[in-house]
Order: C-alpha cells, then structure tokens, then sequence
C-alpha cells in the first residue's frame, strides 16, 4: 500500500492515546468510590508473590492505611496520593507481623547523648547540613605559638566558638537539633545540659522531608556576609511531638 512504517507507527500510538483515554473517561471507576474492601483486595493481589504473602491481611491493611495517611487534595478538590512521603523502616530483631504504621515520620538513628530527654512536646526543630563539632582551621592556615600556655587558650577558644554557634540555635528557640554530620561530646553535653534533643547523621532526603513537613529551612551556613554567624528562628520548624522509641 505504499505506506511509510513511520505513518504505521504513529497510527498506533494516537490509537493507544485514545484507547486510554476511552478506559479513563468511561470505564474507571475512582478509588474514592472502590471502598476500603476492594482497595484491601487489591492490595492482597499485588503482594500474593511476595515474601510477606504469609500475613496478607495484616500487611494490606497496612498498605492501604499508609495511603490514606498521606492523601491530599489539590486546588481543583481531586484526591492525591503522593507515595513519596510515606518512608519505610526496616529494623532487625523483631518478627515482620511486629510491623506497625507511625503517623508522623520516623527515622532511624540515635540520640547524640544518652541522657537527652526521648520525648519532646511542641517541639521547635532545627535542621542542620554542618558539623556540630569543635572549631578547627581550614586546611593550609598554620598558627604560630610562642608560649606554650596560649595552646591551651586556642582550644578553649575552639570549644567557645562551638558553644555561641549551639547558643544561638537554642536562644532561638530550638528544642530538638538535626543534622545532616556530625555532633562532637562537647556540643552533645552542651545540648544536654540546655535540655536539647540532638540527632545526628540523620540523612539527607529526611532531613530535607522532615523541614518540609515542619516548615523548617535547612542551614547550611550561619555565616552572614558582614562576617558575623547568627542563626534566624524563622527557621525553626514545628511539631506536636518528638519522642524516641526502641526497636528491635
């Protein structure tokens, strides 16, 4: 027939386009209609050869809770599901039936001092992207000392410059403390003794998660271009509750 596979091709795809198009516009049915029972079956038959199909009821119900958790509706009043804000957890020590949904946003990791206090109300978050630790030079600055009794001067001037920065984040009104690095043993006691929850090496995307969720910004720098260091409380985030629980 003379006919280019080009022309064939697209053919087929604006066949497709309007085949979908047909199913979405008249033959699909929305999920707010389905009710809990059908989406719980749909979930059974999605996970039927998977390793937890032993337990199918408990981990449907788990699924299917998880989506309605982070439902949304846009400007128009349609229902959105963003799977992207639900975060899976996986823990050693325990059976997978022992499984359970959080509704607000767990991490993994540990407190920088043990004797921080596990539960935080009305919380003011800090989230951080720098080290909490003592203040050292850049690399290729040398210091001269000719008395040897200033070296003891420097590092407790290291130890200061460590302890404004943390004074500044808790005279914002931080509470709990975030980081993306590190959070030496002079700023965990410091933070201890201020009554501070402080978290570190959390990870990245949580921590940007976490300051979206409580409207927190995430600091890189309290450097200003005036060469000071303060820190804005605008920054801080903000959440009902922050409490540490054991696993595994």
């Amino acid at each position: 027939m003379k006919v280019h596979p080009t022309n064939i091709i697209t053919g087929y795809k604006i066949a497709a386009k309007e085949a979908c198009s047909y199913i979405q516009n008249k033959l699909a049915v929305s999920v707010e209609s389905l009710g809990e029972h059908a989406l719980l079956n749909a979930a059974k038959t999605s996970m039927s050869s998977k390793l937890i199909n032993a337990d199918p009821e408990f981990f449907a119900k788990l699924v299917v809770d998880s989506i309605k958790y982070v439902r949304q509706e846009n400007f128009l009043g349609e229902p959105r599901y963003n799977i992207k804000s639900i975060n899976i957890l996986k823990a050693h020590g325990q059976s997978s039936t022992e499984s359970q949904l959080i509704k607000g946003y767990a991490i993994q990791t540990v407190k920088a001092h043990q004797s921080m206090p596990t539960i935080v109300e009305k919380a003011k978050i800090a989230c951080l992207d720098f080290n909490l630790n003592k203040f050292r030079l850049q690399l290729g600055i040398q210091v001269l000392v000719d008395d040897p009794k200033n070296l003891e001067l420097i590092r407790q001037k290291e130890c200061n410059v460590l302890k404004d920065r943390l004074n500044k984040i808790i005279s914002a009104g931080a509470n709990v403390i975030l980081t993306r690095m590190g959070i030496d043993d002079t700023a965990s006691q410091y933070m201890n003794a201020s009554g501070v929850l402080g978290l570190r090496r959390v990870e990245k995307g949580d921590l940007h998660r976490i300051a979206k969720l409580t409207g927190a910004t995430v600091i890189t720098t309290m450097a200003t271009p005036e060469g000071e260091e303060v820190f804005d409380p605008k920054s801080l985030g903000e959440c009902d509750l922050v409490a540490e629980r054991a696993v595994g």
